[in-house]
């Protein structure tokens, strides 16, 4: 009887190590910005009911830390700048994107007692970007062309989000782009006020998006669609909980555990406006993407490139056609 337990409990623990080396393990880079929330919460809710993969978030400070890691091949995959997964795909990087982080969700944010009160207010003013090759930039010019500026008539100071409130604390920068929820956290520190929020520069506009190692991506298609599933799935609950629950729930979840934010930063910086960012569309249609490259384009900050070869659609119509 004692020798069958043993054997019984040996089995076990072969199937379970088994069970364990199929999964696929995916390292993931994402920043401390509330657009690459739809990746924690399917790592909260969904990372141990996961059959085929395992997600490995790993955060960096800096586009460019998360860059130097995707082309070391430190980490699989990234939610990342578009136009920035754009030129790493001109530069031969081996990454194709399968979905949207997110839609709008970054403002301009001016000194609390700044009189700027419109695009050409900005001109001659220093105005701090996360990254060269960032939505960011592309959409800071496409403000300024509305006043008859762009780029030219600014300075800008690649800054990384994190830094951004104390540059202008000091007196370093007039104004910054970026990512919520460090617009909110200014203003609630009385450091700065939004000037405009970037859904009102391009209303739905793609910002972050999902890149994979394309190798990845031909060799294990089960785990990829899984994943892809659950973080769609997760772009829903967190709108809905946007709505139903002054975003308490997202709060809770990744506060602290994923962030370098408490609740109420979390909470702030998705509930100021409420309709400041969404995650229900994730949808990586060619048509949305290339508004973001012609942008990008008129900018200087990209070359052009294939959209056809640089998008992979089949996860997110994997989905849609499984939910019909």
């Amino acid at each position: 009887m004692k020798k069958m337990l043993i054997n019984f409990i040996i089995i076990m623990m072969i199937s379970q190590y088994s069970y364990a080396i199929d999964k696929v393990e995916l390292r993931v880079g994402y920043l401390p910005i509330l657009d690459h929330l739809t990746l924690l919460v399917s790592h909260a809710k969904d990372n141990d009911l996961f059959q085929h993969v395992t997600i490995k978030p790993k955060m960096f400070r800096s586009w460019r830390g998360m860059v130097g890691a995707l082309k070391a091949g430190v980490i699989d995959a990234a939610f990342i700048l578009s136009p920035l997964a754009m030129d790493l795909f001109n530069q031969g990087v081996n990454i194709k994107t399968i979905l949207l982080a997110h839609r709008d969700g970054s403002a301009i944010t001016i000194k609390s007692d700044s009189s700027i009160i419109k695009a050409r207010d900005l001109q001659n003013k220093i105005i701090a970007i996360p990254d060269r090759k960032s939505t960011h930039t592309a959409l800071l010019n496409h403000y300024l062309q509305q006043d008859g500026l762009s780029l030219q008539d600014v300075k800008t100071k690649v800054i990384s989000p994190t830094n951004m409130i104390q540059a202008m604390l000091l007196g370093k920068i007039d104004a910054f782009i970026v990512a919520a929820p460090f617009g909110a956290k200014a203003q609630s520190q009385n450091v700065g006020k939004i000037l405009i929020l970037t859904k009102d520069i391009i209303d739905n506009h793609v910002e972050c998006i999902v890149v994979v190692n394309n190798d990845l991506l031909n060799s294990n298609t089960i785990a990829i669609q899984e994943w892809v599933n659950s973080l769609i799935k997760a772009g829903k609950w967190i709108d809905t909980d946007k709505l139903e629950n002054n975003s308490e729930q997202i709060a809770s979840i990744t506060a602290k555990r994923y962030f370098p934010h408490n609740q109420k930063t979390v909470i702030m910086g998705l509930q100021n406006p409420i309709n400041r960012i969404s995650f229900s569309d994730l949808n990586p249609s060619l048509e949305d993407i290339k508004i973001i490259m012609d942008i990008s384009l008129q900018a200087n900050i990209i070359q052009n490139i294939n959209l056809n070869d640089f998008i992979d659609q089949r996860f997110y119509t994997n989905y849609k056609s499984s939910q019909k």
